[in-house]
């Protein structure tokens, strides 16, 4: 049996895990609303649209604040990886694999199709989320521009299914590829595939160490503090907007967002600060940057004075 080499650590699988399942999430409840068929089908729409735009904070926020409350310096170190091309990259493009045997460009870590899908990931994610606030609210935006969002969301949500059956093709069914598919699932991949298909990788010597209680719950922590901050933002962000706070789902943003105590917001519309709130995310952001400090998987972001 073929040694393994860890691929992906526990942040980076649960980075993609968190954003595959939003974004399937997101896939259904939106060709459920938006196509006949589909709303006559699955009805509830008033339900397939919560679930929506819940699971759209998830997508938006979920995977950045998953790699910080877990190995910040492997996700640093893909968007780096990501972000470098070389003259192998271009002609890896020009002669990508097409079976288990073929000779192509040496690749890093990560082949130039698998930078060209990061990238467009985060272009979708960035996309989705400004055309899906605008039709949200779109009685705050001119028609032309809601007119434009909705082109650009549907559109943007086919060409996104059209690659994520593509993506999954190749991790699951492809010869040359499947072999991939353990490492976001396992972590690991065989050593002699590694070293046939990212030559230019020099996998992790060692492999990855157990967890331990203190790391789970500090992560958790963090985890639940960056969600709680992120869900504060976003209700400023609406409050400025001067968004409806009778949709459901904006109700659901103030239950979990007040202020332990505070009294919610009686009017239709608002415009107005939440002093309740402002404080709850003062002390959310600093127990959340002091969890950080502590956490053994990040440097600290200033070195302890020398001793002696």
């Amino acid at each position: 049996m073929s040694a393994r080499v860890v691929r992906f650590n526990r942040t980076e699988r649960w980075v993609h895990a968190v954003q595959a399942i939003s974004f399937l999430v997101l896939l259904f409840t939106g060709l459920a609303i938006s196509l006949t068929f589909m709303e006559s089908l699955v009805g509830h729409r008033a339900l397939m649209r919560q679930v929506h735009l819940t699971a759209a904070f998830f997508f938006v926020f979920g995977p950045g604040l998953v790699a910080l409350a877990g190995d910040r310096l492997a996700i640093g170190s893909d968007i780096h990886e990501v972000d470098s091309w070389a003259k192998d990259d271009i002609r890896w493009l020009a002669h990508p694999s097409t079976s288990p045997d073929a000779r192509t460009p040496p690749a890093g870590r990560y082949n130039a199709g698998q930078k060209l899908n990061a990238i467009f990931t985060v272009y979708c994610t960035v996309a989705f989320g400004i055309t899906g606030l605008i039709l949200w609210q779109n009685r705050q935006f001119p028609y032309s521009l809601v007119s434009q969002a909705n082109t650009i969301h549907q559109w943007l949500a086919y060409f996104a299914l059209v690659v994520f059956l593509g993506h999954l093709y190749l991790s699951v069914v492809h010869p040359a590829t499947r072999a991939a598919f353990s490492g976001i699932i396992l972590g690991t991949v065989g050593a002699d595939w590694a070293k046939h298909h990212h030559p230019k990788w020099v996998a992790p010597p060692a492999p990855e160490t157990r967890l331990r209680g203190n790391e789970v719950v500090r992560s958790l922590v963090l985890l639940g503090l960056g969600l709680e901050c992120m869900a504060i933002v976003s209700r400023f962000g609406l409050e400025l907007l001067g968004a409806v706070n009778t949709d459901p789902v904006i109700k659901l943003i103030y239950r979990v967002t007040g202020f332990p105590g505070t009294v919610q917001h009686a009017a239709s519309t608002v415009h107005t600060w939440d002093l309740g709130a402002l404080l709850w995310l003062g002390l959310g952001m600093a127990l959340w940057y002091g969890a950080m400090r502590r956490h053994s998987l990040l440097p600290r972001i200033f070195p302890a004075p020398a001793k002696g």
